[in-house]
């Protein structure tokens, strides 16, 4: 086997863990099923679409040729699990034997240590030039708008849930704001990816995203108040919608070299 055999094992696990969530879109209920705390349908849903992100991610990268392609998706991956773990740890001792979250724990256990070994395997690999890639100023705006409202939601869990266009329990704002950051994180690496292979995954899986995040709110509108925060809402989504499909439309541009730093 391959090396890169290896990566594609390791992203099939992960597609897995991230079906094994994502399917709660269909049927909320099923959110229990890994999700160690209660959420509305709206809540689940839109947990669901963030792990189906995952899942997109990891099934594009099933198919890469180059690590270069993965390499961002690889460094989300350890920083999504390894956060939600610490996130989860200091509410350990609410759970029962009965209400456990074993399987979320031994997930985000393994994931991260995983994820840091392979990346500590191909450091080095397949390099990013020199550079920032030509649709770096959408990128980092995009990060910049997530990492904002995750740095919210994860320190002042409590306020922000009184801002959000739909009832979210603290709790879950912080399980939101870890996936947001991640994205950010990710926007970041991608601005300072110059080509378009480096970051085409990353620019799908979050497209992908926010169809469905549309897609779920939505379904579910009568949860929404008709404020403020919903116009803003709706305004991040389409905003980003629209933006990732002009980088995935100009893509055959984006081949050539990036802007040099």
């Amino acid at each position: 086997m391959t090396r890169l055999v290896w990566l594609r094992l390791y992203f099939l696990f992960v597609l897995a863990q991230a079906l094994l969530v994502g399917c709660a879109v269909v049927q909320p209920a099923w959110i229990t099923v890994v999700l160690p705390w209660p959420a509305s349908p709206l809540n689940a849903r839109f947990i669901a679409a963030l792990y189906l992100m995952g899942a997109i991610t990891a099934l594009l990268c099933l198919f890469a040729s180059h690590y270069a392609e993965m390499r961002i998706a690889l460094i989300q991956i350890g920083c999504v699990t390894g956060v939600l773990l610490l996130i989860t740890l200091p509410h350990i001792g609410e759970f029962t034997p009965t209400t456990f979250p074993y399987r979320w724990v031994i997930f985000y256990t393994i994931d991260p240590l995983v994820t840091g070994l392979l990346l500590w395997r191909w450091r080095g690999r397949d390099p990013s030039p020199a550079g920032f890639n030509p649709f770096a100023p959408l990128f980092l705006s995009y990060a910049g708008v997530l990492g904002v409202c995750g740095v919210f939601l994860l320190v002042l869990p409590t306020w922000a849930s009184r801002l959000w266009p739909w009832t979210l329990p603290p709790i879950l704002g912080q399980v939101y704001s870890v996936f947001l950051l991640t994205c950010a994180l990710g926007g970041w690496f991608a601005a300072r990816e110059p080509r378009w292979s480096g970051v085409r995954i990353y620019v799908l899986a979050n497209l992908g995203m926010l169809l469905l995040i549309i897609g779920v709110s939505r379904w579910h509108a009568d949860r929404f108040g008709g404020g403020l925060a919903t116009w803003i809402w709706y305004g991040i989504c389409i905003t980003g919608v629209f933006g990732l499909s002009v980088a995935v439309l100009r893509q055959p541009g984006a081949t050539t070299e990036g802007r040099r730093g």
